[in-house]
């Protein structure tokens, strides 16, 4: 898999804060949200957090709790980071043309595309992850790898960062992805102070996946 990461003795590239898009899509993981927003966001002054529904209203998650977005498809914007997450709703959300149809245009605008999950799904059919490198839920890898053969899909990574196209394996592992998106723009020193202020062990050797055995991986 590709990867890329700035080193500890690199001085941070950020001029101005990036800006992350979160989509919500009806019965999403809550998780593969809030992680890696939380890991963004205990940097305020390098990312400013936004999240994104259709057409504006509370979506509720997979887990019951719902969120409200502060913008939506009638809103003009620019992200430098789309963070896709997967949930038990992907598979509605995959026919919605509308939504993939944004993501299309979208991410004509967005440098980053983060797919955690069965995100990849919503990647993949929007033709994000073509000739890429990415990973998806284990437990959902056949299904999700069956709908765009023509990525180069890894059946053993936590995540991984193929030029501007990012992905992680679901839940948890959308954090270890967001700490190494926050290498790769700022820092590694500063992903593993962020990690350590969350309290969050990083992950952050991309091979390291020991759920993969305990799903499709033969």
């Amino acid at each position: 898999m590709t990867e890329s990461r700035t080193t500890d003795s690199e001085s941070t590239r950020v001029s101005r804060p990036f800006t992350v898009t979160a989509l919500l899509y009806e019965q999403f993981d809550l998780l593969e949200v809030s992680g890696p927003l939380e890991m963004f966001g205990l940097l305020p002054e390098q990312f400013t957090i936004r999240i994104f529904s259709m057409v504006g209203e509370p979506v509720t998650s997979m887990q019951g709790p719902t969120l409200c977005p502060d913008c939506h498809m009638a809103d003009q914007f620019q992200s430098d980071i789309l963070l896709i997450p997967g949930g038990s709703g992907c598979e509605s959300a995959l026919e919605n043309v509308v939504l993939i149809d944004w993501l299309k245009q979208q991410c004509q605008h967005t440098t980053y595309v983060c797919a955690v999950g069965t995100g990849a799904a919503l990647a993949a059919r929007a033709g994000l992850l073509n000739g890429k490198s990415a990973t998806t839920n284990k437990q959902h890898y056949r299904w999700v790898t069956g709908i765009a053969p023509e990525v180069n899909w890894f059946p053993v990574a936590r995540w991984t960062i193929d030029g501007t196209i990012c992905t992680a394996s679901g839940r948890a592992a959308g954090m270890d992805l967001s700490l190494a998106l926050i290498a790769h723009l700022i820092n590694e020193e500063t992903a593993r102070k962020t990690a350590a202020n969350a309290e969050y062990l990083w992950v952050n050797d991309p091979s390291d996946d020991p759920f993969a055995p305990l799903h499709i991986v033969q």
